[in-house]
C-alpha cells in the first residue's frame, strides 16, 4: 500500500526516476511496475505515466530534453522501451544520476549537467529493448488532450476550450479526467502549473506575482492558495528553502 500518489501526466521530455530508498509503483501506458531502491524506470515523451510511493520512498527524478541524450534520438519518434524498468544500475552510472541532480538543483551550468546525463544515458541505452511504438494508440482523445495542455499550459485553459479544439463535448473530457487519470480536469491543470512556477520560483529573480501570472493563474491569491495547498508551504518560503539549498551547496 502506498501513501503517496501523483496524477497521471505526459510531457515532451525524457524522464528518467531512480528510486533510492523504499519502492513504489510506477504506471506507464497503463502497466504498473514495482520499483524498489536501486531500480531505475526510463520514460519516453508523450508516454502517460504516473507514481505512487511509499512513505519511506525517496526518488530522483529528472526530467530533460531529448537534445541531452543523443543517442536516443533516432528512437524517439517510433519506438518505446520494451520495459522501462532497469536493474542492477552500476555504481558510476549511480554516481552520475546524483551528481546531475546535484548540479541541477544547484542551478550550475546546463553543460555540466549534460555532461552526467550523458554518462549515465549511455549507460541505460545499452540495457534498453525497443519495440514499435505503434503499439499504443498515441492519437487516441486522451493523449491529444494531454498533449494540447501541456503545450498550452500556462495559456487560458477551459473545458469549452478543449471541447472546442479536440471536437469533443466537454462532458467527454471531464470523465476521461475522472475515469482515466482519476483526477478533475482543475486539479490537473493546477498540478502542472506550480510544476511551471517551482521552475521559475527556483531558477528566476521574478517576482511571486509575476511568477503566477506567467504560470497562467489568472490571481495572485488563487496561485497562493493552490501552491500552499499542493506544496504545504508558501511560494515565498519554498523560494527562501530553494535558496538555502543553494547557498549549503556552494
Amino acid at each position: 500500500m502506498t501513501d503517496y500518489e501523483f496524477s497521471p501526466h505526459l510531457h515532451n521530455q525524457i524522464e528518467i526516476v531512480y528510486v533510492l530508498t523504499g519502492n513504489c509503483v510506477i504506471t506507464i501506458e497503463d502497466i504498473s511496475y514495482k520499483a524498489v531502491s536501486g531500480d531505475l524506470a526510463l520514460i519516453f515523451p508523450y508516454q502517460l505515466h504516473n507514481f505512487s510511493q511509499s512513505r519511506d520512498c525517496e526518488l530522483i527524478v529528472q526530467v530533460f530534453e531529448p537534445e541531452y541524450a543523443t543517442a536516443f534520438i533516432p528512437y524517439l519518434d517510433k519506438y518505446i522501451p520494451e520495459t522501462p524498468l532497469i536493474k542492477n544500475i552500476p555504481a558510476d552510472c549511480i554516481d552520475a544520476i546524483k551528481k546531475s541532480e546535484y548540479y541541477h538543483m544547484s542551478n550550475a551550468n546546463s553543460r555540466i549537467i549534460r555532461s552526467y546525463v550523458t554518462l549515465y544515458m549511455s549507460f541505460i541505452q545499452e540495457k534498453i529493448r525497443f519495440i514499435p511504438a505503434s503499439v499504443f494508440d498515441y492519437h487516441s482523445v486522451l493523449h491529444s488532450l494531454l498533449i494540447y495542455i501541456d503545450c498550452h499550459i500556462t495559456d487560458e485553459l477551459s473545458l469549452n476550450i478543449l471541447a472546442q479544439k479536440l471536437h469533443v463535448t466537454k462532458y467527454y473530457i471531464s470523465r476521461l479526467f475522472n475515469q482515466k487519470l482519476h483526477t478533475t480536469f482543475t486539479q490537473y491543470i493546477n498540478h502542472l502549473r506550480i510544476e511551471y512556477a517551482i521552475n521559475l520560483l527556483k531558477n528566476t529573480d521574478m517576482t511571486i506575482s509575476n511568477i503566477a501570472y506567467k504560470s497562467g493563474f489568472e490571481h495572485e491569491r488563487s496561485f497562493f492558495r493552490v501552491f500552499k495547498k499542493n506544496m504545504k508551504i508558501t511560494p515565498l518560503q519554498y523560494r527562501k528553502t530553494s535558496n538555502e539549498v543553494k547557498e549549503a551547496g556552494k
